[in-house]
């Protein structure tokens, strides 16, 4: 049975009579997608890092906080839960036309899109310590909460719980970053308006966010 919740989700986010909605959704779903996304951050932590420790670290746990979101989902809870995604059950299948004709054979509950971008947008936020990053890594997870809707993958609880799980992902990874970091490098406060809080340059974030809003551009474009 599906609770209030995943029914009101299912009424407002799944599926459209619109064909741009549909190639947008398909598109901005795609992990090969935000490959340019994660190119930028990859190049905001090594411009903006002194040495290849330093760079190694901020890149291994960033992806450790998403193998922590990504293991959980995807190796523990989906085979214990065993929910049917919402695109293959009956009561749901035939609300709406599936763009794509997407029919994920794998299980439903919790969302590892969710928890993975959310995951990864909470780390760097918490790393670069800029509004405007924190913001446009935020969107960006949401973003792809939507899509997970939009195509029948996922019910709203699966992204809540994926969200939720994200979040103490990103901020656990960052955590054991910080202790570790500080016995590698000092720990500087910078208050020039060319620089975050961390020490990373605001032309760089500008680029990491120029780099989100033409992939957004380009989903709608193509």
């Amino acid at each position: 049975m599906l609770n209030s919740i995943d029914i009101w989700g299912l009424q407002y986010c799944f599926g459209s009579n619109s064909a741009i909605l549909d190639n947008v959704a398909l598109m901005l779903t795609d992990a090969w997608t935000w490959a340019p996304l994660y190119i930028a951050l990859l190049f905001l932590i090594i411009k903006n890092n002194d040495n290849m420790q330093q760079i190694c670290m901020c890149f291994g746990f960033a992806l450790l906080c998403v193998a922590i979101a990504s293991i959980m989902a995807n190796v523990v809870v989906k085979p214990i839960v065993e929910r049917p995604r919402p695109c293959n059950t009956l009561e749901v299948k035939y609300l709406a036309q599936i763009a794509g004709d997407m029919h994920s054979k794998d299980y439903s509950f919790f969302s590892s899109h969710a928890a993975n971008t959310m995951s990864l947008a909470l780390f760097f936020a918490l790393l670069v310590k800029s509004r405007l990053l924190t913001v446009t890594l935020f969107v960006w997870s949401l973003t792809n909460c939507w899509t997970r809707l939009y195509l029948g993958q996922h019910y709203l609880t699966d992204i809540m719980v994926g969200i939720a799980w994200g979040l103490i992902a990103g901020a656990l990874s960052y955590f054991i970053f910080r202790k570790v970091f500080h016995h590698i490098s000092r720990s500087y406060k910078y208050v020039s308006s060319q620089y975050t809080k961390s020490g990373y340059s605001q032309l760089d974030v500008d680029v990491v966010v120029s780099v989100f809003v033409i992939t957004i551009m380009v989903a709608f474009v193509y």
